[in-house]
């Protein structure tokens, strides 16, 4: 796949690609405060009615988006924030993350690399304890 990076100040299609852990559900709010519908789902009757509030009942109390023709809203966690696709106010937050990412990536790179090194030293020291334990 050819990657573009948008001139808009959104994320780009590299940065969703790259979660480790998405997830999708009728229903979700992001990190903005939008709470995220997926208004056509075929799953929306397994969810309790008293569990959601409508979005036909906001009465302008919290922002809505309505998603249309999906059967789940996608969003993942990152930074301990949910996100959700597609999502403007979202996307421009993420995009200082990626980045950030990219402008440093050879310190991230370089901590990677020592940070796995040293990861494979303490398996190493465990798994030599394991055997004169008789553990392994």
């Amino acid at each position: 796949m050819q990657y573009v990076l948008p001139d808009s100040g959104k994320t780009s299609e590299m940065f969703y690609d790259a979660q480790a852990r998405a997830y999708g559900g009728v229903y979700t709010e992001c990190r903005c405060g939008i709470q995220h519908y997926a208004v056509d789902s075929r799953y929306a009757h397994e969810y309790d009615e008293d569990a959601l509030i409508p979005p036909e009942s906001n009465e302008g109390n919290f922002p809505v988006k309505h998603h249309h023709g999906c059967d789940s809203v996608g969003h993942f966690e990152f930074i301990g924030q949910n996100f959700v696709y597609g999502c403007d106010g979202c996307s421009k937050y993420l995009r200082k993350y990626e980045d950030f990412i990219w402008q440093e990536r050879d310190t991230i790179r370089n901590y990677l690399k020592i940070r796995i090194d040293q990861e494979k030293q303490w398996a190493d020291q465990e798994h030599l304890k394991n055997i004169l334990a008789g553990i392994d």
